[in-house]
């Protein structure tokens, strides 16, 4: 029992040193991570985004335990978005958002990720999938973060994304009609009237579809298309028209 005894005392102090030894290690470490977060966070505000950019990767490299990681990273999402390099934003803002759905930071992370896509939309005479892709980012942010100041901008932003869906629609409806594909124009129209009524080009759909209609001979279904579009716009420029056309019918 001494002897144990006698080695246990003899020992103490080993651990003890060892200890401190650990603290202070781990004290140094955070002392390091941190001067070199400012530092990265210094490159980002000077606009020297390509130092930025290496710093921050440096943090999230030799801290990957570290807090500082966690800002890294949602911070290399800002450098990316600066340098406009949208994709490789939008990977990290993904990333931030799904490993950290509670952190504070992550409905900004969130509604970036939305903005890159945003950046991204094509005029309304291309494809639509970058623009169906944003709103439902923008749609999931509202859903999940419903108290977050950034709502009413994402609100707002999916208004503007409907009204881009129902243009493009219309765009190609217009286009069919006016070469005389009139069948694949009414699928068109009546994804405009499906799809986004309150679009704001809902009375547009209408005329157009009784005018494919009469086009068509199909007297009756055109007759229904004018008088929904007078009843329902009566302030339509194009209501007087529909007018015109029932009275002629």
């Amino acid at each position: 029992m001494k002897v144990r005894y006698f080695i246990a005392l003899t020992a103490l102090p080993l651990v003890l040193l060892s200890a401190c030894s650990s603290v202070n290690q781990a004290k140094k470490a955070e002392g390091d991570v941190k001067e070199l977060y400012s530092l990265a966070l210094f490159y980002y505000q000077d606009d020297s985004l390509r130092e930025a950019e290496a710093t921050f990767k440096t943090v999230m490299e030799y801290y990957p335990l570290s807090p500082y990681s966690v800002e890294a990273q949602l911070m290399l999402g800002d450098v990316y978005y600066a340098l406009e390099s949208y994709e490789e934003a939008r990977s990290y803002y993904t990333t931030f958002a799904t490993l950290h759905p509670s952190h504070k930071k992550a409905p900004y992370a969130l509604i970036q990720k939305g903005m890159c896509y945003f950046k991204e939309l094509l005029t309304i005479d291309r494809d639509q999938t970058t623009t169906r892709k944003v709103l439902f980012t923008f749609q999931d942010f509202i859903n999940t973060y419903p108290e977050s100041p950034y709502v009413e901008k994402a609100s707002e932003l999916v208004v503007f994304l409907i009204k881009r869906l129902a243009e493009n629609e219309f765009y190609v409806g217009k286009f069919y009609f006016k070469t005389k594909n009139y069948r694949g124009a009414l699928l068109r129209f009546e994804v405009v009237l499906k799809d986004y009524p309150n679009s704001g080009f809902s009375d547009k759909a209408l005329y157009f579809t009784g005018e494919c209609y009469r086009r068509l001979g199909e007297h009756e279904l055109a007759r229904n298309a004018y008088t929904t579009l007078v009843k329902r716009f009566p302030e339509s420029p194009l209501a007087s028209i529909a007018s015109y056309r029932l009275l002629g019918s």
